[in-house]
């Protein structure tokens, strides 16, 4: 067996690492006498062998390595949500390191069945090695989990819809009837003053993270933050500096709580600016 990976083991130390020449051959050099050693052997897509020997002054192995047993695995791809299936999604398996089902996928039909016929068992059952499913289908996330092939397999899958960005749009600056909040900051220069603000909520089914861009016409100075609305004025999140020359803002992947924490997008805007200035706020949820 040409290309085989042949590791030598002293307890968990490797000292050796070689493959296999075309007739099947390894060989080990620099043994220590008396030591005791676990030859491992690795070849997609057979069982691994541990092959325990004490060094003498000529050793020969012979090892023979068996195919994997072959399973079937299926389930159904389905929208979280409304339990609808989704046809066409993806799914395909993934690993760290070299395996015998790395890189096999299908499709699922019209009903979101899918079905994988001839998976390798027992394939990635070491701690460093193992099997990840990953399912996909445009306008939903990405949904993963390790596996370990034992036999025939069902697993079912549901994917989350990707959430459209919350886009608001309107203006800002005006007289203080116009202000939805207030901070009060300390100027270096001018001392204690009292800065106008808007909100914007970010409706949330869970955890997770959002992106903020603020792009706006004007010369007003602008701050871009996401804050607790039942305290605008402290539970700071995530912060962008002012910005007057870009006419852009933005926070990226700053997490946030699910429904209770009832989070917002703050914009804190120059008190002595009366001109109404325009803006657009895009919020991104990967939730």
């Amino acid at each position: 067996m040409v290309g085989a990976g042949v590791r030598a083991l002293v307890g968990r130390a490797q000292f050796a690492d070689v493959r296999t020449n075309a007739d099947g051959s390894f060989q080990l050099a620099n043994l220590t006498l008396g030591l005791t050693v676990i030859v491992h052997v690795t070849k997609v897509p057979y069982q691994d062998s541990d092959t325990q020997f004490v060094v003498a002054p000529s050793n020969t192995l012979s090892i023979t390595l068996h195919v994997l047993q072959r399973a079937t695995m299926s389930g159904i791809v389905q929208d979280v949500e409304t339990g609808a299936p989704i046809p066409g999604a993806r799914v395909r398996f993934q690993t760290n390191v070299p395996s015998a089902n790395a890189g096999i996928e299908t499709m699922a039909g019209p009903d979101g069945r899918y079905v994988f016929d001839h998976l390798y068992v027992q394939a990635g059952v070491r701690l460093d090695q193992f099997d990840e499913v990953v399912a996909s289908a445009d306008g939903f996330r990405n949904w993963v989990t390790p596996v370990s092939i034992s036999g025939s397999t069902t697993m079912n899958v549901a994917l989350r819809r990707i959430q459209p960005p919350l886009i608001y749009t309107g203006t800002i600056g005006g007289s203080s009837d116009s202000w939805t909040c207030t901070i009060t900051v300390t100027h270096p220069k001018f001392g204690i003053l009292v800065r106008p603000c808007q909100l914007f909520p970010i409706p949330m089914r869970r955890a997770g993270r959002v992106s903020v861009s603020l792009t706006w016409q004007g010369s007003e100075e602008i701050e871009l933050a996401i804050v607790s609305s039942t305290r605008p004025d402290q539970g700071l999140v995530g912060v962008s500096s002012y910005a007057t020359g870009s006419r852009l803002l933005e926070l990226k992947d700053v997490y946030i709580g699910g429904p209770g924490q009832g989070s917002s997008v703050r914009v804190l805007y120059g008190q002595s600016h009366t001109t109404v200035t325009a803006f657009r706020l895009t919020v991104d949820r990967a939730d």
